[in-house]
């Protein structure tokens, strides 16, 4: 009798023990493949999109491809992507958008990535451009703005110095840039000051930055007040040129973007953080993979949170120091003290 009841309990522990086994070998849950489409390298907004995922615990396989500023890799992306047929498309600014993506009323969709769904980041206007409008892409996309509204630019810029005439160099081959001096340039009109604006030349089909110094100084002796700089990826690689020959001629700047106050010498900018921009792009992919939500009924928005960027040594070297009501807001950059968002 007591063998009988050892046996039955041996039996009964081998059962245990192999449901156990069975459910330690149930495969962990597939992950979602995303095809991400880079612009100009891994950038603070693609880490931000990355960590998304890691923080919610959500599996995915990222196949990152990086078309290093060559617009002719972009049709291979869109072949690869479809080849590969991945679950979801991320891609990075408006060339890569626009070539991948295309435009909201492009005539032969058959050329672009429709029946994958996409989320784009750091596109400077999609209005117009990959979207009719913000609340809804009408088709199988959706995305983030990055930029801050333009006339919250123009009142940071004013709060920090009452200003006349505002200078802009930009790139006549960027129609993120000319988009950006019309709008400036309607708004001073209500408000009271003028918009310079100087293009770098362009050689060989390419903007020179060698030109960049002179057309900065042109708008010195223009008097303006300030200097703005506006979206664009040859004006952020080229800005320690920029924000330098603004510093040399002793001009006040403005940037949209971080970079160029947080590793150049911008004097102060209104941004959305790449990192944020990024994360909430996640977010809106996790809707679409996880919540089977359908892209264009997910509205194309920014981050809640404008974060203020003040370079304090360019402060100290131009002696213009900022308000006190605007300082209490900012994030405060500057490496002898310690501070570097």
């Amino acid at each position: 009798m007591k063998g009988a009841l050892l046996r039955l309990a041996i039996l009964g522990l081998a059962v245990v023990m192999l449901a156990g086994n069975a459910v330690a070998a149930e495969p962990a849950a597939k992950p979602y493949r995303i095809y991400m489409a880079l612009w100009r390298g891994w950038e603070d907004a693609a880490q931000g999109f990355k960590d998304y995922f890691i923080n919610q615990n959500i599996p995915v396989e990222l196949i990152i491809r990086d078309a290093a500023q060559d617009k002719d890799k972009l049709k291979e992306f869109i072949a690869e992507a479809k080849q590969l047929k991945v679950d979801l498309v991320f891609t990075w600014g408006t060339t890569v958008t626009e070539e991948m993506l295309g435009r909201w009323d492009a005539s032969d969709p058959q050329s672009y990535i429709r029946d994958i769904p996409a989320v784009f980041a750091i596109v400077s206007q999609p209005v117009g451009g990959v979207v009719p409008s913000l609340e809804s892409s009408g088709r199988n996309i959706t995305g983030t703005t990055y930029l801050v509204p333009m006339e919250t630019q123009v009142n940071l810029i004013q709060s920090y110095r009452h200003i006349t005439r505002l200078g802009v160099v930009y790139n006549p081959l960027e129609r993120n840039s000319r988009v950006a001096i019309d709008e400036l340039s309607a708004i001073g009109a209500r408000s009271g000051f003028e918009v310079a604006s100087a293009a770098v030349e362009v050689v060989d089909g390419k903007p020179l930055a060698a030109s960049i110094a002179g057309k900065v100084a042109g708008l010195k002796a223009a008097g303006i007040d300030f200097l703005y700089i506006p979206p664009d990826t040859f004006l952020n690689v080229s800005r320690d040129i920029l924000t330098g020959a603004a510093l040399e001629q002793g001009i006040p700047s403005f940037a949209v973007g971080e970079n160029a106050v947080v590793t150049s010498k911008a004097m102060f900018g209104g941004v959305y953080r790449y990192y944020t921009v990024g994360q909430l792009t996640a977010y809106k992919a996790e809707q679409i993979l996880v919540h089977k939500i359908k892209p264009e009924a997910i509205p194309i928005d920014a981050p809640k949170r404008l974060s203020i960027l003040i370079n304090m040594p360019v402060v100290r070297h131009l002696k213009l120091y900022p308000p006190m009501k605007l300082l209490e807001l900012a994030e405060i950059i500057d490496p002898a003290e310690g501070k570097r968002p």
